[in-house]
């Protein structure tokens, strides 16, 4: 997916949230949404979103000497979600249909923003519920399964932290059709799972886990390391959640399977849905409409 000059806009707000996160100190505060304003009139629109917003992350880390300025954050996100795994294991236990369950669980985890419910936003319990009876706005469930039956190596590109424990109900579900391998970030980058959480969840007891390479919002083709990439494209089904998967890797030529929410109207008219909508999207599928 190609940014547009609307995603611009989104890099600005995105530099001046993530300063305030990454230090007290007005003036660095400062320092950085300016530092990150003044790169955007060179940014090439032909990037993905995500690629062009790296930057805003990548400057508060120099300026704020934080290397992991949401660490506290995914730590207690990981911890929230854990306590609500009972609760998710006991609707999958009562499902007609595991597998879908899953599905919508995991999408249900990209819905969730723990964040917000850290702070009593939202009633956890309720969200979840809805987000298992909410059907796909774009629903390839039926295109999954049947690239499911012959798979031997599903590569499942992880999102959040928190989102993850989500995730991992899913990839037990999809170990019992094919080899699973997670995918995490090699270093910090927003609120997006690293190793660190993946061991704090317990998916690394579970599957075996690697990472894409480097502090990426989603996996950018044109930046991830070539053995990285060549790994992608030796998987015979690729997932990936959230909205930086979906603008990283929906142009890859592979069967890849997309979860998310649509969070901005830039991606809900881009995956022909309305913003708020749940969809799973096969990039396949779409290309052959």
């Amino acid at each position: 997916m190609k940014a547009t000059l609307d995603c611009l806009e989104c890099i600005a707000a995105q530099a001046l949230r993530v300063a305030r996160v990454a230090t007290d100190d007005p003036g660095k505060q400062h320092l950085i949404f300016r530092e990150t304003v003044m790169q955007i009139p060179g940014m090439d629109l032909n990037e993905s979103p995500a690629a062009l917003s790296q930057a805003a992350y990548r400057i508060a880390k120099e300026i704020s000497g934080q290397e992991d300025p949401y660490a506290a954050l995914k730590h207690a996100q990981n911890e929230q979600a854990l306590a609500l795994e009972p609760e998710l294991r006991a609707y999958l236990a009562e499902a007609a249909d595991p597998l879908e369950t899953a599905l919508h669980l995991s999408a249900a985890g990209n819905v969730i923003d723990l964040g917000v419910h850290h702070a009593g936003g939202i009633d956890i319990h309720a969200a979840i519920r809805d987000a298992l009876h909410e059907r796909f706005a774009v629903d390839h469930t039926p295109q999954f399964r049947k690239s499911l039956a012959s798979c031997s190596d599903l590569l499942f590109l992880l999102d959040n932290a928190g989102e993850i424990v989500f995730d991992k109900l899913l990839l037990e579900r999809l170990r019992e059709y094919t080899n699973v391998t997670a995918v995490v970030k090699k270093e910090p980058i927003i609120n997006d799972a690293t190793m660190e959480d993946a061991i704090q969840v317990g998916l690394t007891e579970m599957c075996p886990v690697i990472d894409n390479g480097g502090p990426f919002i989603g996996s950018p083709l044109s930046q991830v390391p070539e053995s990285f990439r060549k790994r992608m494209e030796a998987a015979d089904i690729i997932v990936g959640k959230g909205q930086g998967n979906y603008e990283t890797v929906d142009e890859l030529p592979a069967d890849v399977f997309l979860i998310l929410k649509a969070k901005c109207e830039i991606i809900a008219r881009h995956m022909g849905v309305k913003k708020g909508q749940v969809a799973l999207i096969s990039t396949r599928a779409r290309a052959a409409r």
